[in-house]
């Protein structure tokens, strides 16, 4: 192992003048004896943002004789210039440049690795697509390759909730926060009101891009798999929303990859929740001994994907561990993986079709959904996990097998292949996969949401006709888990999942016919561990001291005189020392999600953020509000943004948006 030296802070030259900050971590000979560069492309203030999983993953690698590289991208933390939006052609231009400058530093070999997780999972595909000859592998986690198809603003063509979510997080958390004072110097607040006062509103594009066109097709690598030239290995959880890139990846890449899924939420693997955690670091360098330092280490030779089986648990919002076992497959798809077909049969699951089964019809309360849990478990606190489905099931139509005989281990995608018709133009349908206990406890094993008038095709909306019968296919998010005998394994359907969803602007009653309706579950029916990733039990920690414990609060308020349902999340983030910049951290966030469960013209989203940030002689802060309503026509957003050093607002800014409803 090698002796380690930190580069706390410094900058460096793009060419068009613009100076990115940085962190890194190296061997202490590395001027002398060169070693590989793995480098982390984000926005999110290397100084002070991912500041505790930098602290622990970084200088563990440098360690094994790398060089860690932590850059900023233009316009977040202390780096210069503007953001304008995510994953721009300036963002992957500056990624491409920011390499070669690394591959010409004394201290590399010339070799350089990509390395993230959410948006550096995404911008290393998206910049391997681009082929920098000095980047030689990546490792890209909880990433996407349709920015349509998977991220946290469409699912199935239906609008996330968390499209304005992110939007309001993203700018508390990265975007609107101040330069550091200590860094930068006296032009601190210069740059600061620079940059607050030219930064893009991003819920604005994100919600006006209603239909899988260009804005979306840019940076997303499935348009062309063979842009991908090098190794990649993909990584994710069960936990979170951008589990079925891993499978998509090793099934379309044609080039050295490997893939793994364990139990956990949006976190890097040796920090994640649930447990098992793993040991990310030992693994990660195995990756990159093999590709970065040409160490033949038989990685290459292991099967192509591991994955966590899950075993059955009762359904609760938090969970420390997930009981079951690591399965290994010698390629995706894998060829011990069955597909077994269940018929629809009124309320029941079963092995053969009945050509004389009776229709089914569902008009959703708009309720529906309220024990979701949250899309991408890991961002927020606690909570985040859904709750027992049976409220849900109870505004849903269902369909459930006989209590098994044996053990059913579903591992893959569930394809509910439906013939539906509405008696409205506009519609959508949430299909849940559920496991039933034996007392009756629903726990929602995955879930698929689609937009019935984008049913062939995500690019353009088209009109219902009242009457008329669609053939369409819900896919449901990847999953591995194991139904025990003497449960039932139900699927759930709905015409509304709120909040996850934003409703369709119609109230229709959609009418399945099971004799041409048919859900394709994959299994497998042997479970064997060839290659279990390395454990990791050492707890997570930070060079600091927590001043405040994070605090979480989700209720649930029906109000009887209008009828609307609200929930109601309080998330206090805590507040939190870091040694190592010495700034004090407190960020808090509120949320109402209400709707009639009647009319989905009323849904409306609210939400406010306050954050404080400094220290003694240097105070920030940033407060935000969000508001979000709805008409048969048009969307509307207002907002208003504050900056404030210390007590005093140095910086207002005011939106009102009003935008058409062009394909949700």
């Amino acid at each position: 192992m090698h002796k380690i030296q930190e580069i706390h802070h410094a900058m460096l030259p793009l060419p068009d003048g613009t100076r990115l900050a940085y962190r890194a971590w190296m061997p202490e000979n590395a001027n002398t004896q060169p070693v590989p560069a793995i480098l982390e492309f984000l926005p999110y203030r290397k100084n002070d943002g991912t500041v505790v999983r930098d602290e622990i993953t970084m200088p563990q690698t440098a360690a094994h004789g790398y060089a860690c590289i932590r850059v900023d991208l233009r316009g977040c933390g202390e780096s210069e210039g503007h953001l304008v939006d995510e994953y721009s052609a300036q963002e992957l231009q500056d990624g491409t440049d920011v390499i070669a400058w690394i591959a010409n530093q004394p201290w590399c070999d010339g070799n350089v690795g990509m390395v993230g997780i959410s948006w550096g999972g995404f911008n290393s595909l998206q910049i391997a697509a681009l082929n920098p000859p000095q980047l030689k592998a990546i490792i890209t986690q909880c990433s996407t390759d349709d920015r349509y198809r998977d991220d946290i603003h469409f699912m199935g063509g239906c609008l996330l909730n968390d499209n304005l979510d992110w939007a309001s997080f993203f700018w508390a958390y990265a975007q609107g926060r101040a330069p550091d004072k200590a860094l930068v110097g006296e032009q601190w607040k210069e740059q600061w009101l620079d940059r607050l006062n030219t930064m893009p509103f991003l819920a604005k594009p994100w919600l006006t891009e209603q239909l899988r066109q260009d804005y979306w097709k840019h940076a997303s690598i499935c348009e062309d798999y063979s842009d991908i030239k090098i190794p990649v290995y993909a990584m994710s959880g069960w936990a979170d929303n951008y589990r079925n890139t891993v499978f998509s990846l090793l099934r379309h890449l044609d080039v050295p990859r490997k893939g793994l899924v364990g139990p956990w939420a949006h976190k890097y693997p040796n920090i994640a929740y649930p447990n098992p955690k793993m040991d990310y670091v030992k693994e990660s360098v195995r990756w990159w001994d093999r590709w970065l330092k040409g160490i033949e280490n038989g990685i290459d030779d292991e099967p192509q994907l591991t994955y966590y089986l899950q075993d059955s648990v009762r359904p609760q919002t938090d969970y420390d561990v997930r009981p079951g076992q690591w399965i290994s497959e010698p390629c995706w798809p894998s060829p011990q993986t069955v597909t077994k077909s269940f018929f629809l049969d009124d309320g029941r699951l079963v092995a053969e079709l009945n050509p004389h089964a009776p229709q089914q019809s569902i008009c959703s309360p708009h309720s529906t959904g309220l024990n979701g849990g949250r899309l991408c478990v890991g961002i927020r606190q606690d909570m985040e996990q859904p709750a027992d489905q049976r409220a849900d099931d109870a505004g849903s139509v269902t369909f459930d097998t006989a209590p098994l005989q044996e053990d059913l281990a579903l591992a893959g995608q569930v394809l509910a292949n439906l013939t539906i018709q509405s008696d409205k133009p506009t519609a959508q349908l949430a299909v849940r996969v559920c496991d039933v206990h034996p007392d009756g406890a629903s726990t929602r094993i995955s879930v698929g949401t689609w937009n019935l008038n984008h049913r062939d095709n995500h690019s353009r909306f088209e009109r219902l006709e009242a009457g008329k019968s669609y053939q369409v296919t819900v896919p449901i998010n990847y999953v591995a888990y194991k139904i025990p005998a003497g449960h039932l394994l139900r699927i759930s359907i709905s015409t509304a999942y709120w909040p996850l969803v934003w409703p369709s602007q119609d109230h229709p009653t959609v009418t399945i016919d099971p004799a041409t309706s048919v859900i394709e579950v994959p299994t497998r029916d042997s479970w064997t561990t060839e290659v279990e990733p390395p454990a990791y039990d050492k707890s997570v920690s930070y060079d600091g001291e927590s001043l405040r414990d994070y605090d979480s609060q989700r209720i649930v308020h029906h109000d009887y005189k209008t009828g609307k349902i609200c929930l109601e999340t309080i998330d206090d983030f805590g507040r939190q020392h870091f040694n190592s910049c010495n700034t004090d951290i407190d960020l808090r966030m509120k949320q109402y999600q209400t709707i009639h469960p009647e009319d989905p013209l009323t849904a409306e989203s609210e939400l406010f953020y306050e954050l404080d940030m400094g220290r003694d002689g240097w105070w920030t802060g940033l407060k935000a509000h969000y508001h979000m309503t709805c008409d048969y026509d048009f969307f509307y957003i207002t907002a208003k943004w504050q900056a404030l050093e210390g007590e005093t607002v140095i910086f207002e800014k005011e939106f009102e948006e009003k935008i058409e409803r062009t394909g949700v």
